[in-house]
């Protein structure tokens, strides 16, 4: 299994505030723009929350598989002694 070392730790804490962050604040900041311009509210701000959301899930998905693939568990069963 691979160490991971502090810095490491940081850096996939940044990464994933990051992946979280910007696609549901954007999804809602362009939903309320939106919202402005077509006198539809709050109708788009929650459907661009909702799609901002779906891309983050989508994004920490594809982070969780790439540190699997890395070898960052040990990805047996717990009870081997």
């Amino acid at each position: 299994m691979a160490q991971l070392t502090p810095i490491g730790l940081v850096k996939i804490l940044g990464l994933v505030t990051l992946i979280m962050v910007i696609p549901m604040v954007g999804g809602a900041v362009a939903g309320l723009i939106l919202d402005n311009l077509l006198r539809t509210a709050p109708l788009l701000v929650l459907t661009g929350l909702v799609v901002g959301t779906l891309i983050a899930a989508l994004g920490i998905w594809l982070v969780i598989r790439a540190g699997i693939r890395r070898g960052y568990t040990a990805g047996g069963p717990r009870d081997q002694a």
